[in-house]
């Protein structure tokens, strides 16, 4: 079985979850990462780009779930590192999925 990039990981749940929940489209957002050149990442940053920000963001029920999609061999960079801790620590969820069964079983877990 070949592995799929994060990117597709990331398209296949997000258009799994629009198409499965209509009423909650517009909650389920895709997090900016990377700016495509240097002149746009100090745009960016100065308008609060912050790095390491997981991929997708969540909101349900007056919570924020932070969801970042990773490979089967995928890791964390240490910025990413630094951002889950900065988010635990705030007291929100970062949860990390490495397939789209893995990314359902967290939506149906939060929004049971």
């Amino acid at each position: 079985m070949s592995e799929i990039s994060e990117d597709k990981l990331q398209s296949d749940c997000y258009r799994w979850f629009h198409e499965n929940y209509p009423d909650l489209r517009g909650l389920l957002c895709y997090n900016l990462n990377n700016s495509k050149n240097k002149i746009r990442a100090m745009m960016d940053k100065g308008m609060g780009l912050q790095p390491g920000r997981s991929d997708l963001v969540f909101y349900f029920n007056s919570k924020a779930y932070m969801l970042e999609a990773k490979t089967e061999i995928g890791r964390q960079t240490p910025i990413q590192k630094v951002w889950e801790a900065k988010i635990i620590r705030a007291g929100f969820s970062y949860e990390i999925f490495r397939s789209k069964d893995e990314f359902i079983s967290l939506i149906l877990a939060i929004i049971k």
